[in-house]
């Protein structure tokens, strides 16, 4: 790879031996991408925060940083981490495993990351310009800068972008190159009425639906509403991410790289277009849907974290109604997103009702302890629909947001599903 000046003092160790460590990676895993450069970056989003992500060995790494003087070179947010720090004995930590997490956050901290602890850091601060590359990983988190925002990045792995990060800089490869932003499949949805995308289930299933084609390809979507917003599109983006393993997409006419269908395809007339009916999504959402009883045993929702409107979506649905005994009503986000809700009112009217708000952690990365082996969930998230079942061994019923307040209130799967 050429290398700065500046980059070549960090890869020589005149920084500090933490900086040198951090560049020796991101040289190594440019030679294997085959990159020519670097390219530096504005800002960082570290998805490497939870204990069950990166353990022993990894927590070490991060330390190790730290104590050879390595500090973030640019404002860095970083994903959840694996324990609610304020509520964790009574959400089923043990103390041994909330000492871990704890020893993970205090390295991160001297580390100089910015403690948002969640998956949707565009959602409350550190947000890209269109074009700026930057480095993040989380695959959500990705999909989304890439395509709703139109900033640039790769699918960085856990601990390169604590590297990424420190250094400032990452290998100019992949979708940091215009190339390989191109769309290659197009999705075009047909037989939809007005009734079709009003909540967010149906861009988890079309996103799950189009991930599972796609693959790591880069999908096209043409059809969709011009009243889609940014939740419904991240909605749509992890579970895109999840069915396959996309980290970009285009919807024409929406997202900032597809004003037009040329402009997403950049002028490419080789591609492959796929028909989505109505039949085909309730296939791909029959198919999610795993659950083989009446009773609900948790409702999952903030996979991604929710944002302050949802929130006050829930607040608003479940206001005057109490959780039915025997059901829990879990509600995922960050602090900072909690306290908008809290001064919104909306915490209240939800905590009022029996409903659980977990601040900075998710069920997908809290400690694997057997406790939901078996029960039946209701969610309205792709992500969870993909990731429960095989991490915390539960059954999964899909439903939209009325749907998913209606089984916690009535602990029974809703009538719509």
């Amino acid at each position: 790879m050429k290398l700065t000046e500046k980059e070549e003092r960090m890869l020589k160790g005149d920084m500090g031996r933490g900086v040198q460590c951090a560049m020796e990676v991101l040289v190594k895993m440019g030679e294997l991408y085959g990159a020519e450069e670097f390219v530096e970056v504005k800002n960082a989003h570290i998805d490497a925060a939870a204990y069950t992500t990166i353990w022993d060995a990894g927590t070490e790494f991060v330390e190790f940083l730290v104590e050879n003087g390595a500090r973030v070179a640019v404002p860095t947010t970083i994903n959840p981490m694996s324990v609610d720090r304020r509520n964790w004995r009574n959400l089923g930590t043990s103390e041994e495993f909330a000492a871990k997490c704890d020893r993970l956050e205090n390295a991160y901290m001297k580390l100089g990351v910015n403690p948002t602890w969640t998956c949707a850091p565009y959602q409350c601060t550190n947000v890209p310009m269109f074009g700026e590359s930057v480095a993040w990983s989380e695959s959500n988190a990705v999909d989304y800068v890439n395509s709703v925002v139109g900033a640039r990045t790769e699918r960085l792995p856990d601990l390169v972008d604590v590297c990424c990060a420190v250094a400032g800089r990452v290998p100019k490869y992949g979708r940091y190159l215009d190339e390989n932003r191109k769309g290659e499949l197009l999705f075009e949805l047909e037989g939809f009425d007005d009734a079709w995308f009003q909540d967010n289930v149906d861009y988890a299933v079309l996103g799950y639906l189009a991930g599972e084609i796609a693959i790591n390809r880069v999908p096209v979507i043409k059809g969709l509403p011009q009243r889609t917003t940014q939740d419904n599109l991240k909605s749509f983006s992890a579970a895109a991410a999840s069915g396959g393993a996309v980290s970009l997409f285009h919807v024409v006419g929406i997202t900032p790289e597809a004003p037009t269908l040329e402009a997403a395809l950049q002028g490419t007339t080789d591609y492959e277009t796929i028909k989505i009916t109505p039949d085909r999504m309730r296939e791909m959402r029959r198919r999610l849907n795993t659950g083989d009883k009446e009773q609900v045993d948790m409702v999952l929702t903030g996979c991604p974290h929710l944002s302050v409107d949802e929130i006050g979506q829930i607040a608003k649905e479940i206001e005057g109604k109490k959780v039915c005994e025997g059901t829990d009503f879990w509600i995922q986000t960050s602090h900072p997103i909690y306290e908008l809700a809290k001064m919104a009112g909306y915490v209240d009217v939800l905590e009022g009702a029996g409903a659980v708000l977990v601040r900075d952690s998710c069920l997908m990365e809290m400690e694997y302890n057997g406790m939901w082996t078996g029960k039946h969930f209701v969610t309205n998230s792709g992500k969870a629909a993909q990731y429960a079942p095989a991490i915390n061994s539960v059954k999964i019923t899909m439903a939209d947001l009325k749907g998913c307040v209606k089984a916690a209130v009535t602990g029974k799967v809703p009538e719509e599903v």
